[in-house]
């Protein structure tokens, strides 16, 4: 990932859409459009889109090569219309790819996009796709709260930086389901926030409104998450109406302040707390020793609780 900071200049471009033009009418029409990517080393798996005015159905193709050059060259003529990877959607990396190799393939091929949303997944990318067309030929389409594009990846990591990347496993049942967040540092993948920790990420990251948080005095559909910063302090304020049971906003307090303690004691900056601090006038601290200040509010119509 050293690379990194000698292309910064070429990603700014990429990233204007100087290259990797799109093509259009007739031509568009005459190719096989893929909307998901998974790499595995030298090994491309694709999942081409639905064409309902075809009848064609979603598709899993692969190709192999010496370098994922060579690998997405054999895969675009791997069917009768050549197959084009320009509106591929999703990137999925395995455990076993080089994140740096994969990285800059994407920077320098002139039909891949710096917005496709990038994933890791624990263990073989391509399995796990291929084990989802069904899955994704039934979706709608839509976008993922938790995404995290291509090029803002390259840009945390160029500047030094963690960057944190969802997480994605193949499924008992088949397809493809959540599974934390993984974090990529310039050596590659770093390691993984699951569970309690994983939750903590999603709260920092502004996420989980929906999620049901079950306290020792019922349950809580969190309906607001607001994550702030102050000296020496990361602050969280949680807002959630009761689903079950008699729970207290304390409670809801103590889920949140454990879940966020998980996810800063990995001692990984995925969210730019370090810069927060010193914006606040702080000292560059590790964020395992931040400060954490939760606070819990319950809300019933436009009544709150205490």
């Amino acid at each position: 990932m050293k690379k990194y900071g000698l292309l910064l200049p070429l990603l700014a471009l990429l990233a204007a859409g100087v290259f990797g033009l799109l093509p259009r009418g007739r031509e568009m029409e005459e190719l096989k459009l893929v909307t998901a990517l998974a790499f595995d080393g030298n090994k491309v798996t694709a999942l081409t889109g639905v064409r309902v005015t075809e009848s064609e159905e979603a598709q899993a193709l692969t190709g192999e090569g010496e370098s994922l050059a060579e690998a997405c060259s054999e895969l675009r003529v791997s069917s009768s219309r050549r197959t084009y990877l320009g509106q591929a959607q999703q990137l999925l990396l395995g455990t076993d790819q080089d994140t740096a190799q994969a990285l800059d393939f994407v920077l320098l091929d002139r039909e891949l996009r710096l917005d496709t949303l990038l994933y890791i997944v624990k263990g073989n990318a391509g399995e796990a796709l291929e084990s989802a067309v069904e899955q994704t030929s039934e979706e709608t389409g839509g976008e993922d709260p938790r995404g995290r594009t291509v090029g803002e990846t390259l840009t945390r990591l160029t500047q030094g930086h963690c960057a944190p990347v969802p997480a994605l496993q193949q499924s008992a049942e088949g397809g493809l389901a959540p599974a934390g967040w993984a974090v990529l540092g310039p050596s590659g993948v770093l390691g993984f926030l699951e569970d309690k920790a994983a939750e903590g990420a999603d709260l920092l990251h502004g996420l989980g409104t929906g999620k049901v948080a079950v306290l020792p005095g019922g349950s809580v559909e969190l309906t607001g998450v607001r994550m702030g910063s102050s000296k020496g302090a990361v602050t969280c304020t949680l807002t959630g109406r009761a689903v079950q049971g008699d729970p207290r906003s304390k409670e809801l307090a103590a889920w949140g302040e454990e879940r966020l303690r998980a996810a800063l004691a990995t001692g990984w900056d995925c969210w730019g707390l370090a810069r927060a601090q010193e914006i606040w006038g702080g000292d560059s601290a590790a964020v395992s020793d931040l400060e954490i200040r939760v606070t819990g509010r319950l809300v019933s119509g436009s009544e709150g609780r205490t």
